[in-house]
């Protein structure tokens, strides 16, 4: 697919998931977020075993978003620019896509 053909359809993916309510309080997909941030599918994967190690290292009432924050780090560098509204983006989207576990803990951040 061409660059601009691409672009388009990223448009309109992201104008469906608005239609469904999607925002950084609201992440729809994981997929769209992580390709709203550059991020490819090899470190979505990443990212999943990474927030796993975060959850299975402390207990649910130490948890803080900076733990998620550094795995994602890890794995995305630039991710140390991302806002805390970005971060916690991505730990309710892993939450509600990939990682049942995490569900309690993003709860928590609404």
């Amino acid at each position: 697919m061409k660059l601009m053909e691409e672009r388009l359809v990223l448009c309109a993916l992201e104008e469906i998931a608005e239609a469904l309510g999607d925002s950084n309080y609201n992440p729809i997909s994981t997929s769209l977020l992580c390709l709203r941030h550059e991020i490819s599918i090899a470190e979505r994967d990443k990212i999943v075993v990474a927030f796993h190690r975060v959850l299975q290292g402390k207990d649910f009432y130490d948890l803080e978003v900076i733990d998620f924050r550094q795995a994602l780090e890890g794995i995305v560098p630039r991710a140390k620019d991302f806002a805390d509204s970005v971060v916690v983006a991505f730990i309710k989207a892993f939450a509600r896509n990939h990682i049942a576990e995490l569900v309690p803990f993003a709860k928590t951040l609404d």
